[in-house]
C-alpha cells in the first residue's frame, strides 16, 4: 500500500533530478554540490558547505556546515527529500543516523534522507571545550572557560543561525521543500527553521515538543507525579499493593530529608558510582524519568525496598543512572557540552541581567531564588525549590550561564524566534510521551497550538521520543519504537502529505510492567505459578520467579546501558550485542538478589517482541538447575513460560513477565 501512495505523491511533486547514486560509487553530484560516499551501511554521502559565522556581519569568519546524505533507492527522480534533526541541544544529528535512516528506510524508495549537523556538532566544526566536555560535575569555572575559549563567537550558535545553515544546505542541494522529522531539542529547533523559513518544510513532525514561546516551566517535574500514578494503576504487579504510588513517593522524599542514604551503585555502563538518596537525588531521577521505561519500572519497588526492608540499592542505583544520564566525558563529536551551553544561554532565559558583569549577575540570581521561594514555594511539589536548584546535577540548569560571557551586539537573549512571530500552516504533527518528564504533554499540547494546523498525539504508556528508537545506545533494527505504533504513524503523514492515518494502535500500546518487589534473599521472591508436570516444589517456584526478575532487571538496562557492559544489580554483570532481529544480552553470575547468580543467554526479536533466554543458575545455599524462559513484550498481560530443572527436578510454572 505504502508503495502504490509513493507512486501516486509523484504527480506534482518537488522533484531533485540527481541521478540515483549506484552503492558503492565515490561521489555524486546532487544540486551544485559534489558528494562523497562515506557511509557503507546505508549507502549514505557526506558533503560540506561553508557559511558565515555571523550573517549579520558584525563579527568575521565562516563556519564548516557538515551533513549526510541518504539518496532514494529507487529509479528516476526523487520524490522528495526527509530532513531529521536530533535534540540535546548538543548531540549530533549524524550520530543517531541508525535511527533515522532505519525509522525512515521504507520512504527511502522514492524519497532521499537529510541529516544536518547543526553548527557547533558533529560533522560541522563541532565546539570542544575539554574542561566542560569532560568534567562528570561541570562547574562555574568550566562554563567560564568554554565561553572564554569561543570568545565572540559564542553567542553565534542559535537555532536561527543554526537554522540558516540548513536552509542553505537544502538550497545547494536543489530542494525546494522538505518533509521535517525532529525530535526533543529538535522539535524547538523546527519550530524556529518553519518560521524563518515557512515555505521550506511540506509536513513537520514534532516528537517530544516543548515550544519556542510561552513559558511552561515545571512542567516536567511537576508530570512526575501524575506519570507515576498512572505506571502503578496500569501494572497488576504495582496495583495490587493498594494506595497511592504517588502517596508512597511523598512518604519516600520525607524519609530521604530526615535520613539521607549514602551508598556504592552501578551507573548507565555499570561502573561503581557513590551517590546520596536525598530529595536533590530524588530530584534528578524524577527530571529524567522520561528518558526511559526503566525508572518508572523500578522506581516504586525501589521505595518499597528502602522504606520496608532498609534496601536502600535499588533507589541508589536509579539515581547514579540519572547522574550518568547528565554527565560529561563522551565525545565532543557525539554530544558537545559547549554547544548545549551555547544554546542554552543564548536561548532558555535567565533569571538575571546577561549583560550584567558577574558580581551583579550573581546578586540578581540570589535574589530571583529567594523571590521564587517566597512566592512559589511549590513550583517543584512536591520538592522544594532548593531541592530543584541543587539538584546532583543541576537538572534545572538555573545557574550554568551566570559566567558565559555577555551577548553580542545585535543577538538578543532568549529570542529564537522573532517577537510576534507567525507559524506557518504546515500541517504539523506534535507527539508527547504520556509518561514523559524531559518534555511534557502540557509543552507538546503548547507548542501544537502555536501552529494553525497542528494534530496533537499523546502517546499512551510511553515516555521521551515517541517514535525513533534510540533507546539508550542500541537502536532497533527498524530504529522506530519497540511498539511499533508511532514510526508508521509518522511515515503515512510523510508520505500523505499531513495525514497521520489510522492511529487507533496508540491507546493499546502496552503499559510498563513493574517490579513486583526487590529483594535481598532470593527466598524472599513471590513464587511462580505451578503448571501441570511441574516437581520443582515450593523452593523451585520460588527459584524460578527470582531468576525471572533476574533476567527482566537484565533486559530493563537495555534502555539505559550506555556502553553495552552492564553490572547486575548485586554483583555479576551482563554484555548487549547487536543480531539482525534485535539484540541478545549475555549474563554472567548476575545477581538480582545477592545469593542468587543467573547467567546464559536472553535473545530478543524487537520486530516480533519475543523475549526468550536459556540460563543456568546457582544459590550460596546449594541450589542449581537451568531454565528457559520466554515472553513476548508487546503484549499487555505477558505472562512468562518458565520450564527447566531445579535441583534435578522438573519445572513447569509462569509468573507475569518482568
Amino acid at each position: 500500500m505504502l508503495r502504490e501512495l509513493l507512486a501516486l505523491l509523484l504527480v506534482g511533486a518537488v522533484v531533485n533530478a540527481a541521478p540515483l547514486a549506484a552503492e558503492g560509487n565515490s561521489d555524486i553530484k546532487v544540486g551544485s554540490l559534489t558528494l562523497t560516499h562515506c557511509i557503507d551501511q546505508y549507502n549514505g554521502y557526506c558533503g560540506t558547505i561553508v557559511q558565515p559565522l555571523d550573517r549579520s556581519g558584525h563579527l568575521p569568519g565562516t563556519i564548516t556546515v557538515g551533513f549526510e546524505f541518504y539518496p532514494h533507492t529507487a529509479s528516476g527522480p526523487s520524490t522528495g527529500v526527509i530532513l531529521a534533526q536530533e535534540g540535546g541541544p548538543g548531540y549530533s544529528t549524524t550520530g543517531s543516523r541508525d535511527g533515522y535512516v532505519r525509522m525512515l528506510d521504507p520512504l527511502r524508495t522514492g524519497r532521499d534522507i537529510l541529516l544536518v549537523d547543526k553548527r557547533g556538532t558533529g560533522r560541522s566544526s563541532a565546539i570542544d571545550c575539554p574542561a566542560l566536555q569532560k568534567a562528570y560535575l561541570p562547574d562555574a569555572s568550566d562554563v567560564a572557560a568554554c565561553g572564554k575559549q569561543l570568545g565572540a563567537s559564542a553567542w553565534y550558535y542559535r537555532s536561527a543561525d543554526a537554522a540558516d545553515d540548513v536552509a542553505a544546505v537544502l538550497a545547494a542541494l536543489d530542494f525546494a521543500h522538505a518533509d521535517y522529522y525532529g525530535d526533543s531539542y529538535g522539535t524547538w529547533f523546527g519550530e524556529v527553521l518553519a518560521v524563518r523559513h515557512p515555505g521550506l518544510l511540506r509536513t513537520i513532525v514534532l516528537d517530544s515538543a516543548y515550544p519556542v514561546l510561552g513559558d511552561n516551566s515545571n512542567s516536567e517535574v511537576n508530570h512526575g507525579q501524575a506519570a507515576m500514578d498512572i505506571v502503578c494503576a496500569r501494572s497488576s504487579s504495582c496495583r495490587g499493593f493498594g494506595g497511592s504510588a504517588d502517596a508512597r513517593f511523598d512518604v519516600l522524599l520525607g524519609a530521604l530529608r530526615a535520613h539521607p542514604v549514602t551508598g556504592v551503585a552501578p551507573g548507565a555502563s555499570g561502573e561503581p558510582l557513590t551517590v546520596t538518596a536525598d530529595p536533590a537525588g530524588l530530584f534528578l531521577v524524577i527530571a529524567n524519568a522520561g528518558n526511559a521505561p526503566t525508572t518508572w519500572r523500578d522506581l516504586d519497588a525501589a521505595a518499597r525496598a528502602l522504606l520496608k526492608q532498609r534496601d536502600p540499592l535499588p533507589l541508589l542505583r536509579l539515581i547514579a543512572e540519572a547522574r550518568d544520564s547528565y554527565s560529561g566525558g563522551g565525545s565532543y563529536k557525539s554530544f558537545s557540552v559547549g554547544l548545549a551551553d551555547a544554546v542554552q544561554c543564548a536561548e532558555y532565559g535567565a533569571n538575571f541581567n546577561q549583560y550584567a558583569p558577574f558580581a551583579q549577575r550573581l546578586s540578581e540570581y540570589r535574589a530571583s531564588l529567594a523571590k521564587l521561594r517566597a512566592n512559589a514555594p511549590f513550583a517543584f511539589a512536591p520538592f522544594t525549590i532548593d531541592d530543584a536548584v541543587f539538584s546532583q546535577m543541576d537538572a534545572e540548569e538555573f545557574d550554568t550561564c551566570l559566567t558565559w560571557p555577555r551577548p553580542a551586539p545585535g543577538v538578543p537573549p532568549a529570542a529564537p524566534v522573532p517577537a510576534g512571530a507567525k507559524f506557518p500552516s504546515t500541517p504539523v504533527l506534535v507527539f508527547s510521551g504520556e509518561l514523559d518528564t524531559v518534555t511534557s504533554p502540557s509543552e507538546g499540547m503548547a507548542t501544537a497550538r502555536l501552529f494553525p494546523n497542528a494534530t496533537f498525539i499523546e502517546t499512551t504508556n510511553l515516555v521521551h521520543e515517541s517514535a525513533i528508537g534510540d533507546a539508550g545506545y542500541f537502536v532497533p533494527p527498524d530504529g522506530e519504537d519497540l511498539s511499533h505504533c508511532i514510526g508508521p504513524i509518522v511515515r503515512n503523514f510523510i508520505a500523505s502529505g499531513g495525514n497521520p492515518g489510522d492511529t487507533s494502535c496508540v491507546p493499546r500500546i502496552r503499559p510498563i510492567r513493574t517490579v513486583p518487589a526487590f529483594v535481598v534473599d532470593y527466598a524472599r521472591t513471590a513464587p511462580a505459578i505451578a503448571e501441570r508436570g511441574n516437581a520443582a516444589g515450593a523452593k523451585g517456584l520460588v527459584l524460578a520467579a527470582a531468576v525471572s526478575q533476574t533476567v527482566g532487571d537484565a533486559v530493563a538496562r537495555y534502555y539505559i546501558t550506555e556502553s553495552g557492559h552492564e553490572s547486575g544489580l548485586r554483583g555479576g554483570g551482563f554484555e548487549v550485542t547487536s543480531t539482525p532481529l534485535g539484540y541478545d544480552l549475555d549474563l554472567h553470575a548476575e545477581r538480582w538478589a545477592c545469593n542468587l547468580a543467573v547467567s546464559g543467554r536472553v535473545r530478543w526479536n524487537q520486530l516480533s517482541g519475543q523475549i526468550a533466554g536459556d540460563v543456568r543458575f546457582a544459590t550460596t545455599d546449594g541450589h542449581s538447575g537451568a531454565l528457559s524462559i520466554a515472553w513476548n513484550d508487546l503484549q499487555t498481560e505477558a505472562v512468562a513460560s518458565l520450564r527447566g530443572t531445579i535441583d534435578g527436578a522438573h519445572l513447569a510454572a509462569s509468573a507475569i513477565a518482568p
